[in-house]
């Protein structure tokens, strides 16, 4: 297995956005080694703003409801954009620009499949909640192309986030692997929510190399290939570390878009 070891500088968004320091070498610490399954996870967004009245009393509290039904088969990311909302990121903003067709908020997403279905422009919740179920269901069940893993590790005020990944078949194309800090427990108001001040979970922090990651290089793409690699980051003062999750996505380019290769989450220890 090709082993790297990456020391790299975050950006990082809480109210204030700031600059992570560059690490020497010698401060790498190990995150837990990974064992890789041949499982698909799929990715549930909540495009989502604490501005927006329909995100508060139907968008938030079904895509809490769908996470903790599939906890530990899918990789919940809540996409925080417009109307002011104190957590909006870039790479936020960069996901929601992704979407294909009608965006607006609330918008609940199974990878590249809205799974929102209008009944004469009013969200039908029912109907909603039964096609995503069904495009999890799918997903889940589906072979995967690639193998991803993570694992994290806390020392002191460093954290260490470890990806691996496991190529099935011979892919072609661009392939990007992108690694997101997200967390729990912010508090902040919401339109529309049934009590505030609201609890915000699996926000999106900070990421490596923008929304959509690093390249792979082809020698990665080829059947039974391996790749394992190490961030070391600078925890964010405005972070709990109590609260962190790390999630890994593969992306592929599909034109002017990106689409879901394969996913998986870790909470951070």
């Amino acid at each position: 297995m090709r082993k790297n070891i990456l020391i790299l500088s975050l950006l990082t968004w809480g109210i204030v956005a700031c600059k992570k320091e560059l690490l020497p070498t010698e401060a790498n610490i190990e995150a837990p080694a990974i064992t890789l399954t041949r499982v698909t996870k799929p990715v549930l967004f909540d495009f989502t703003s604490t501005g927006c009245p329909g995100c508060g009393s139907w968008g938030g509290p079904t895509f809490t409801r769908i996470a903790d039904k599939n906890k530990g088969s899918i990789v919940p990311i809540a996409v925080h954009i417009k109307y002011g909302d104190p957590m909006i990121t870039a790479v936020s903003n960069e996901i929601a620009v992704n979407r294909t067709g009608p965006r607006y908020t609330p918008q609940l997403w199974v990878n590249g499949n809205n799974g929102v279905v209008l009944n004469n422009s009013s969200i039908d919740g029912n109907a909603s909640v039964a096609k995503m179920d069904s495009n999890i269901a799918a997903l889940i069940n589906q072979e995967p192309q690639m193998g991803v893993g993570v694992s994290s590790l806390i020392n002191d005020e460093l954290l260490s986030i470890r990806y691996a990944t496991e190529t099935y078949t011979d892919l072609e194309g661009e392939y990007s692997v992108a690694v997101y800090i997200l967390e729990d427990k912010l508090i902040f108001n919401q339109s529309r929510a049934a009590s505030n001040p609201y609890e915000h979970n699996y926000v999106i922090r900070a990421a490596n190399n923008g929304a959509f990651g690093a390249s792979m290089s082809s020698e990665h793409l080829r059947t039974s290939a391996q790749n394992d690699v190490t961030l070391d980051i600078d925890l964010d003062e405005n972070w709990n570390r109590e609260n962190l999750y790390a999630a890994v996505i593969v992306w592929k380019k599909d034109g002017e878009n990106y689409s879901i290769v394969n996913a998986n989450n870790n909470k951070i220890h």
